[in-house]
């Protein structure tokens, strides 16, 4: 009954229809909060959500050659290290094979 009422009564249908698009709007703007990206899903902008997604992928994978290449450089420092240990041991070994 509440219902015809508001049909029939211009002002309140405008009313009803400002507040479904306001509440339309306030679950956008949640959306964009929660996620903390202006475009949220495809739904918001699906061209620019596709180019968001494929620029997140980018940079993830980048994280990990950024991870990978510290990795790399640690193995590369320890080998050094070693390196140097055997070249140490050797100059040794020739200091007392000399004085022998």
């Amino acid at each position: 009954m509440a219902a015809n009422s508001i049909l029939t009564n211009n002002s309140a249908f405008v009313a009803l229809q400002n507040l479904n698009a306001t509440n339309r709007e306030l679950d956008e703007v949640q959306s964009r909060v929660n996620t903390g990206k202006r475009v949220a899903g495809p739904k918001d902008n699906g061209a620019i959500f596709a180019i968001a997604q494929n620029m997140r992928s980018k940079v993830n994978g980048l994280a990990q050659v950024q991870t990978n290449l510290s990795n790399a450089i640690s193995a590369v420092d320890v080998a050094v290290s070693a390196g140097q240990s055997v070249s140490d041991l050797l100059n040794l070994m020739k200091e007392k094979a000399v004085l022998a």
